[in-house]
């Protein structure tokens, strides 16, 4: 039993390659005989102060969607406004009921509490997790640079344009695992090859071969964090300075190759500088010809304004989906709205011409499934509350790993090879300048609390193993 436990940890991995449904499948069967293994053969145990707090916050998040989503006032009244809205939330199956996949969320404490449980009695460690993940994300990376080159990867997936999905296929997410998982690889070189004379060009060209995939991948956002993260690295690491910056001039010289060959990948990493631009930049300059130009939509028929406003949120990033997510939150601060809610009120305020204009400070509105930002999701659907709770955990453990990297980070360099990809992976994961998918998606959900177990477990108070 031991052993099958082992080697679900160590192929969470690619379980991310192969789509949601294997991620959801595979965490469910790591969990069941996890919990079958402590149970029979006894295992010590320990709740901390952030096992309660995750506890708390899943347990607060499903009762305000059960309230929410079954409250005659909140809710159900937009729900019935929009037919297509009723019929989804209304006729759906369980498994797709906004409820129901709040209860499922419990899976996430109950991970915290078993990775922790593992640890603590020596049946998993991070060394080997890292040596599968260098595996895996060298894989990735070979087989999107391949699909580049001949127009077809190992499973016969194509390129479309700047895309390289690699073994993923139609979903176009190759950039957001390599971003996720490339610091474990790194950290494993150093950690594998401690005392190897060929360990620095080796690391180099893992560090190119990583960096030019994720370029290729077409994930722009994914791109720009994991050079933010190569920055944080050489900042840090001093055992690899010399390697990082030295991969990144290999990946400049090949990137500016690239980019003079390929019109597809030059367009589009131009227009995301462009859109960048935009939005941090000059977006002051424009701020006054844009409230003139809404201030005269006042005196135009809602449906030439709501034509107006679709043409202009093309090129404009997330802006306006932010704008929308800070008004839901508004609607309900104190606890928020519910799983899945943002998609019921954000259509809501996107129909109603006057509240667009009168409340949203004289911004243009846009709408999704979910805000495209951690933050303003945990504000919108679980309010101050919920945010609050997670923003404590987080707060817990960055003073925890602050606390023991000033105390023993000189002096215990190879314990720091374990902990400081892990920091480094979840601070670009929460990183509140970025846009984002769902926090509470499948994909997203199941990476961001197994890497916070993998902290919490391994936070420098107990020998790495």
């Amino acid at each position: 039993m031991r052993k099958i436990v082992e080697i679900l940890f160590y192929i969470f991995p690619v379980t991310f390659i192969l789509g949601n449904l294997v991620v959801s499948a595979h965490l469910l069967l790591f969990i069941i005989l996890s919990l079958f293994l402590i149970k029979k053969d006894k295992l010590a145990l320990r709740f901390k102060i952030t096992s309660w707090i995750a506890i708390i916050f899943f347990l607060y998040f499903f009762l305000i969607t059960a309230i929410q989503y079954q409250n005659i006032i909140l809710l159900k009244p937009l729900l019935y406004q929009s037919p297509g809205l009723f019929h989804k939330y209304e006729g759906t199956s369980l498994e797709d009921n906004p409820i129901f996949k709040a209860f499922l969320l419990f899976r996430f404490p109950i991970l915290i509490l078993i990775v922790d449980t593992l640890f603590l009695n020596k049946i998993i460690n991070l060394k080997k997790l890292f040596l599968f993940t260098l595996c895996f994300t060298t894989f990735v990376s070979l087989d999107i640079i391949l699909q580049y080159i001949t127009g077809t990867d190992l499973f016969g997936f194509k390129s479309v344009g700047n895309r390289n999905s690699g073994p993923f296929g139609e979903e176009t997410i190759a950039g957001g695992y390599l971003q996720r998982f490339s610091f474990f690889s790194f950290f494993s070189l150093l950690i594998i090859f401690e005392n190897k004379k060929y360990k620095n060009p080796l690391l180099i060209l893992v560090i190119i071969v990583h960096a030019v995939a994720m370029l290729l991948a077409g994930n722009r956002m994914s791109t720009l964090l994991f050079l933010f993260g190569c920055g944080l690295t050489f900042l840090f690491i001093k055992n690899l300075r010399i390697a990082m910056i030295l991969g990144m001039i290999g990946f400049v010289g090949v990137s500016f190759v690239i980019a003079q060959n390929d019109a597809h990948i030059k367009k589009s990493y131009r227009s995301f500088y462009d859109n960048v631009r935009f939005n941090f930049i000059e977006r002051e300059e424009i701020s006054k010809k844009v409230i003139e130009q809404q201030q005269e939509e006042l005196e135009q028929s809602e449906k030439t304004r709501s034509k107006k406003k679709l043409s202009l949120l093309r090129g404009s990033g997330h802006y306006y989906i932010f704008s929308n997510a800070v008004l839901v939150w508004k609607d309900q601060p104190l606890f928020g709205f519910g799983l899945k809610s943002f998609r019921v009120k954000c259509w809501h305020n996107l129909t109603d011409g006057t509240y667009n204009i009168m409340k949203s400070s004289k911004k243009y509105l846009a709408c999704s499934n979910h805000p495209h930002n951690y933050y303003l999701e945990l504000l919108a659907e679980s309010g101050v509350i919920g945010g609050g709770l997670l923003l404590i955990l987080f707060i817990i453990f960055w003073k925890d790993f602050f606390y023991y990297f000033m105390r023993y980070g000189r002096r215990t360099n190879f314990e720091m090879f374990f902990l400081a990809p892990l920091v480094i992976t979840i601070f670009l994961e929460i990183w509140p300048l970025r846009s984002s998918g769902s926090f509470f998606s499948t994909w997203n959900a199941t990476f961001i609390w197994l890497i916070i177990s993998l902290l919490l477990a391994n936070k420098g108070k107990e020998k790495i193993n």
